[in-house]
């Protein structure tokens, strides 16, 4: 398994889950949340990339670690997972992670913040708490776990 981040990022990541009001790093941390994400993608098979597509191999792939059929594995999605996580702060935190008003004044926060609002709905986003990012809802990996949403 490849070793990923270094000691302060470890640091910084179990930091973020104490209950003292912050958000995860990678909710608010492009460059993190983009390298744990790529983590997932390399060993853990997070995916199909493109989720309105078929994408037949992707999910014989899952469907055959599994042990069941490809439709059967199409119905265990990140947004059914149990280390997705939606709670109200939690979308706070990713809302507020996908842009921030001093990068473009001249659209307005209240602008910006509708912008954000629909992306993290049109993705369904949630956060893994498995890999440490922002997660889209119609994907999996070979790490799901039954049982979710926390919500």
């Amino acid at each position: 398994m490849a070793v990923r981040g270094n000691k302060a990022v470890g640091e910084a990541l179990v930091a973020s889950y104490k209950d003292d009001g912050t958000c995860p790093v990678p909710t608010t941390d492009v460059a993190l949340n983009l390298k744990n994400r790529n983590y997932a993608i390399e060993e853990h098979g997070y995916g199909p990339l493109n989720p309105a597509e078929p994408n037949p191999e992707f999910w014989r792939g899952i469907a055959d670690l599994w042990g069941i059929s490809s439709e059967d594995a199409k119905t265990s999605r990140c947004s059914n997972c149990a280390a997705f996580i939606q709670t109200p702060k939690m979308l706070e935190c990713i809302k507020g992670g996908l842009g921030y008003e001093d990068d473009y004044p001249e659209q307005g926060a209240e602008h910006l913040a509708s912008n954000r609002t629909a992306t993290r709905k049109s993705a369904n986003l949630g956060y893994c708490q498995l890999f440490g990012f922002k997660c889209a809802g119609d994907r999996v990996c070979r790490a799901w776990l039954h049982g979710g949403p926390i919500k």
